[in-house]
This record gives C-alpha cells, sequence and structure tokens, in this order.
C-alpha cells in the first residue's frame, strides 16, 4: 500500500456512473493494473477498472477525469504496475460531475428516412477519412478474416436470432492489434448503434448476455472492461455522440462528432465507428426487412 500521509486529496472533475459501485465493492482498495502517457488503469480483486483521464479526453462509464495538473500529480506519486492504493485517501469524487450513460433516456427515432440517409453520408466519410489498418480497410488479413462472420451475422439478425447472432459476434474478439484490439472496438461499435435506436429488450438482452459471459476469455481485461460495459449501454461521450448523430443529426454533426472519434487510439475511434456503420445497416435492414448486402 502506497504511504499516502504526504498527499493532498486531489478533487476529480467528473466521474462516470460506474465508478462509485466499484469502489464500493473494492472498499476502495484498488492495485494499479497499467500506466500510459494519458490514462492510469487501476483494477479491483474482480477485475473491474477505474480508468484515471486527463480533462480533454472523454468520460466513460468508468473513467474518473482529473484537472490536467491533478492527474500530472497523480503520475508523478511513482506508482508502478500491482502497487496498492487506497483510492479515497488519494481521490475526491464528493464534488464531481456524474456522467450518466445515456442509453436508457433517448427517443426512438421517428425519422427512419432521416436516419437511412445519414447512414449512407456516414459510410461515406468513414471511407474517405477512416483508418484503414483495422477492420475499416477491405484488405487486410482482419477484415478478410471477420468478413464471413459479419456477413453470418446480418442473416441471423435479420431472421431475429439474436442469441445465434451474438455467437457470431464473439468471433471478433480478440482479433487484431492494440489494446483494445480491432474486433473489440468494431463489436462496441455495434452495441453503440443498438442503444442508441433503442431496440428492444429481446434484440439488447441475447447479444448482451453473450458478450458478458463469454468475451472475458478472448481478450485482455482492459477491453473486457470496456465490451462488458458496452453491452451493458455504456460508452464513452465520443462514442454516444457519433451513434446519436447518424440516427438524430445532420452531416455537420456527423462530421464533428467523427472528428472527435479520430482522436480514440491509433484505429480504435476508426474501427468502433465502422462498427456503428454495421450496426445502423443491420437495424435498418430490419426493420424494412430487406437483406444487408
Amino acid at each position: 500500500m502506497i504511504k499516502t500521509d504526504q498527499i493532498c486529496v486531489i478533487n476529480a472533475l467528473k466521474i462516470g456512473d460506474g465508478v462509485e459501485e466499484i469502489l464500493e465493492k473494492s472498499d476502495s482498495r484498488l492495485k494499479v493494473h497499467s500506466i500510459f502517457e494519458h490514462a492510469v488503469n487501476l483494477i479491483n480483486d474482480n477485475d473491474w477498472i477505474i480508468t484515471l483521464l486527463p480533462e480533454d479526453y472523454s468520460a466513460g462509464p468508468q473513467a474518473v477525469i482529473l484537472a490536467q495538473e491533478d492527474f500530472a500529480k497523480f503520475k508523478s506519486l511513482g506508482l508502478g504496475a500491482a502497487d496498492t492504493l487506497d483510492f479515497n485517501e488519494l481521490i475526491s469524487i464528493k464534488n464531481s460531475q456524474t456522467i450518466y450513460r445515456r442509453s436508457g433516456y433517448k427517443p426512438v427515432p421517428e425519422d427512419i428516412i432521416k436516419a437511412e440517409g445519414n447512414n449512407i453520408y456516414f459510410e461515406s466519410l468513414l471511407s474517405q477519412k477512416g483508418n484503414k489498418n483495422g477492420l475499416l480497410g477491405k484488405e487486410n488479413i482482419y477484415s478478410r478474416y471477420a468478413a464471413p462472420i459479419l456477413s453470418e451475422f446480418a442473416t441471423l439478425f435479420l431472421q431475429k436470432r439474436f442469441d445465434e447472432a451474438g455467437e457470431k459476434l464473439l468471433g471478433l474478439i480478440g482479433l487484431g492489434p492494440g489494446l483494445t484490439p480491432s474486433g473489440d472496438d468494431f463489436v462496441l461499435g455495434v452495441f453503440a448503434a443498438i442503444y442508441s435506436f433503442r431496440m428492444s429488450e429481446d434484440i439488447i438482452s441475447g447479444l448482451k448476455d453473450i458478450m458478458v459471459r463469454k468475451a472475458k476469455n478472448k481478450t485482455n481485461i482492459i477491453s473486457y472492461n470496456m465490451l462488458r460495459q458496452g453491452a451493458m449501454g455504456g460508452f464513452i461521450e465520443w462514442v454516444e455522440d457519433m451513434a446519436d448523430a447518424v440516427i438524430y443529426g445532420d452531416p455537420q454533426q456527423i462530421e464533428a462528432a467523427f472528428s472527435e472519434m479520430l482522436k480514440i487510439g491509433s484505429s480504435s475511434g476508426s474501427d468502433i465507428s465502422a462498427g456503428i456503420l454495421f450496426g445502423m445497416t443491420n437495424i435498418l435492414a430490419l426493420i424494412n426487412n430487406k437483406e444487408v448486402k
């Protein structure tokens, strides 16, 4: 346990709506999992992660946002991987703003034609400006591996065999390079589309249960935390903004949201966006009862 008697408590600016639950289950005792330039991951004994981020980053359900100088101060403590700390002795969340997930508060979209037009525009934007090193690329090894999986998912989804469709998505978990592999990012985007479109519980539950139960052994623990939250409707703000812009926005809002998405990792923002596009395309096909080509 790090000695904290000489440390001033840091006041968090924002927290995700899943942070307090993790702290309660951990009795505020966490271990340092990993430290990066712009992120510090803390983990409890149940493999739930809290991520500390500086203030210019997007907040997710398990994120704690700190002022730039406070983030630097925390990193200057000299903590290393596996060091144990008492979160509440270092960071106060009492006066922080809680960022709530939006999945339960969105209106059911009324203008499907508008969403269809936006989706076509989004596809063109991705093709022009997206990073094609992951699943957005057409000719790399990852997209070739994923192609039959996505085709089978689309067929099962249109047939309303949602549990089987969820099993197909598992084939993407762990696929590709990166801390959050391309396949994981893509699946997160699919969930963002489903939740933003306010799909019915019978669609969500089958996909969600499979992902929560079975994805853990297919990827790393940081990426699994991202997927688990996404399966339950929790995303960073930039991802929700992107999905919402495609359904409810206009081309200008879509472009603005995508510019923020490109800030996520080297190819993660593009891979998540590709998943949103794929999810939207299949949802619209389900609504219109048309086969996805």
